[in-house]
């Protein structure tokens, strides 16, 4: 059992090949390609401890390499990241190395590959059940929404998650994300540590400017129940065990699941 796994630091591979019929695409917000072109066929993702990834999170990454055999796939370490940001945005790198929490640089690095290279981004400790293909189809840009009750807490109607990212290179919307952090690089949102991170780098950061944006249809939102069915909640249930037929009902119409394994 995946609970099992996860409390040994050591996961086996779960989850089902998912046909496109299983997508409702009455619950995603599209947002066309428009002259923007196709989302490179490129996966991100980032780990900076030197140390290097647990076996459990290597594991749960090659589920990417295993369900998209013809993307790329490039990790990003603390020196190759260091090395990008040198290379590609010399600008940024006082505001990546002032940030007070490793989180913070975490998240802004993903925003700077995406609009650098385009491509899909994910969290190491997010698995993949299925091709997520079908759901990036004739996108330009594509943000995975947070479950419902994440948002609620926040006393948000919906949450634009950045666990789970695609986008075509030097997209508009990732241009204002880089901006923003640029802009509010001294602002004190919260005496909050948590709220301080949601807004400055986090899904807090993600959502404002997805509602400031005016070309909302160039972004489509994907929903949670399809990309991230299961809250934190439940995935604490799901680790001890305890999980009830509702929650498998969830993982097994999803294509993909964030265990909220990261360390801030």
């Amino acid at each position: 059992m995946i609970q099992d796994i996860l409390q040994k630091e050591k996961l086996n591979e779960t989850g089902t090949e998912k046909s496109d019929t299983a997508i409702m695409t009455s619950d995603i917000q599209t947002g066309s390609a428009g002259e923007t072109g196709k989302i490179p066929l490129l996966i991100h993702q980032v780990y900076e401890d030197m140390n290097g990834p647990s076996e459990a999170l290597l594991t749960i990454s090659a589920s990417w390499k295993k369900y998209h055999p013809v993307y790329e796939y490039r990790f990003w370490n603390k020196e190759s990241m260091e090395d990008f940001l040198h290379v590609d945005f010399p600008e940024f790198l006082p505001v990546y190395r002032n940030y007070p929490y490793n989180v913070q640089r975490w998240d802004a690095i993903r925003y700077l590959l995406l609009y650098r290279f385009g491509g899909l981004y994910a969290d190491m400790d997010y698995e993949c059940f299925a091709p997520l293909d079908v759901l990036l189809q004739d996108a330009a840009c594509c943000m995975g929404l947070e479950p419902h009750i994440h948002a609620m807490r926040l006393n948000k109607p919906f949450l634009v998650g950045n666990a789970l990212m695609a986008t075509v290179p030097a997209h508009p919307y990732f241009k204002m994300l880089i901006e923003d952090m640029m802009e509010n690089q001294h602002t004190f949102f919260s005496q909050s540590r948590v709220s301080q991170i949601l807004e400055s780098t986090g899904p807090c950061l993600t959502t404002r400017i997805y509602n400031l944006y005016q070309d909302k249809e160039q972004i489509r939102l994907l929903p949670a129940e399809l990309i991230a069915p299961l809250s934190f909640q439940e995935v604490r249930l799901l680790v001890e065990g305890t999980q009830s037929d509702e929650i498998d009902h969830k993982i097994e119409k999803a294509y993909a699941i964030h265990y909220y394994m990261g360390s801030w």
